[in-house]
């Protein structure tokens, strides 16, 4: 009873979602782990600024699913 997976999304909502995650890891140039992990460990400025764009865009997509759009 502590997983209890989520249904009944609109489709419409996981397509764009996996569309956007592809367009963002063309123009970041890799996956969100390779720059969290390998690129912050070289200490890369842009693997930084990255891993920071993708953190601030999740949390500001939860924001606006969860109290704006009322989606869940």
């Amino acid at each position: 009873d502590f997983f209890i997976p989520r249904e009944n999304y609109p489709l419409w909502l996981i397509a764009v979602g996996g569309y956007l995650v592809g367009i963002g890891t063309r123009l970041g140039s890799g996956c969100t782990s390779g720059h969290g992990i390998c690129g912050i460990a070289n200490l890369s400025k842009r693997s930084i600024f990255a891993t920071i764009t993708f953190m601030a865009s999740g949390m500001l997509t939860v924001f606006i699913i969860k109290h704006v759009a009322e989606l869940v």
